[in-house]
């Protein structure tokens, strides 16, 4: 069984540490291959995992972008 070494949504490698514990998420394929997502694209495309579709996509999800709050003047 092989497995990727970088998440194939943003290419955050998957090191040692990562292996020990449980917050990357994994997906298996038909031909036994193991593809492991990081946490951040894992939360990311959650409602994939939850409707069982496959979340390795070529492409990484958006990064959200804090929205700059107005204040108003003293």
């Amino acid at each position: 069984m092989e497995s990727t070494p970088t998440c194939p949504l943003c290419a955050l490698v998957r090191t040692s540490d990562d292996a020990a514990g449980l917050a990357w998420s994994s997906q298996h394929e038909a031909d036994g291959t193991v593809t492991w997502i990081c946490p951040i694209c894992t939360r990311a495309q959650l409602w994939l995992i939850e409707a069982g579709m496959a979340i390795a996509t070529q492409h990484a999800p958006a990064r959200a972008v804090p929205v700059p709050t107005m204040t108003t003047a003293a």
